[in-house]
């Protein structure tokens, strides 16, 4: 099996086959006209943090926060909560044999990171109308790509979160399209938008599923497109496997 960032990172012939005008020239264009500012603060620091962790951990704090309608800090207060919620994450994120028992501690600059994150998360939600929201929506996989999660479906928008110190990339939008297509293949209804969310930087991207893939394509509808994806990277997949 083979995860959706190798997916959007690698089988880069494939993506300019299907996808041939989403370039560098339109990255950098679309994070200049499409990126805007939505949280009222940014979390970016230079101290020494682990950034998967604390990306990670504020998630599914974000997650816990909203489901029991708590503010972050009150959420993660629990000492024992607090432990809970690192253990599940690094055994999401880090193979069992890298870390012990010591990683499993974040310092007072990591905390004060997550308990950030998770705040511009929930306003994001609530600034995007907070209705029909879920987290961690579950998607069937296709051939040889498994079951995948996604980050967060709200009304009929699914966002994938970026927590980092940098513009968003062609890989975040392939991402997003990777999601898009297994929804497509397995349900009757998919996402009528979908976007990008930096809940360090507080920016987001929202655009029309239907629009973007035309004009990526050039005039492809989405059913022919992510068909068409799916489909090249499974032939893809299969002529590798022979050899």
């Amino acid at each position: 099996m083979i995860s959706e960032r190798d997916i959007s990172e690698k089988f880069s012939a494939i993506w300019k086959q299907h996808f041939p005008l989403l370039t560098p020239n339109f990255i950098r264009v679309f994070n200049e006209a499409q990126v805007y500012p939505i949280n009222s603060k940014q979390v970016i620091t230079l101290e020494d943090v682990r950034y998967d962790l604390v990306s990670e951990v504020a998630f599914n704090l974000s997650d816990l926060a909203y489901l029991t309608k708590s503010q972050p800090s009150a959420a993660i207060a629990d000492e024992k909560e607090q432990k809970r919620i690192i253990a599940e994450t690094a055994k999401s994120i880090w193979k069992s044999d890298n870390y012990f028992e010591s990683n499993l501690s974040i310092s007072n600059i990591e905390k004060q990171e997550v308990i950030s994150i998770a705040e511009n998360t929930l306003e994001f939600i609530e600034k995007m109308g907070g209705q029909d929201v879920l987290f961690k929506p579950k998607l069937k996989g296709y051939s040889f790509i498994p079951d995948l999660i996604a980050d967060l479906s709200i009304s009929d928008t699914l966002f994938e979160l970026k927590t980092v110190n940098r513009n968003f990339k062609s890989s975040d939008l392939k991402q997003l399209f990777i999601y898009i297509a297994l929804r497509q293949v397995s349900e009757k209804e998919n996402w009528r938008y979908a976007g990008l969310y930096n809940p360090r930087k507080g920016t987001y991207c929202k655009f029309n599923i239907k629009s973007l893939i035309f004009n990526l394509t050039g005039g492809k509808t989405p059913n022919e497109a992510f068909e068409n994806l799916l489909n090249g990277l499974n032939r893809d997949v299969e002529i590798d496997s022979r050899f």
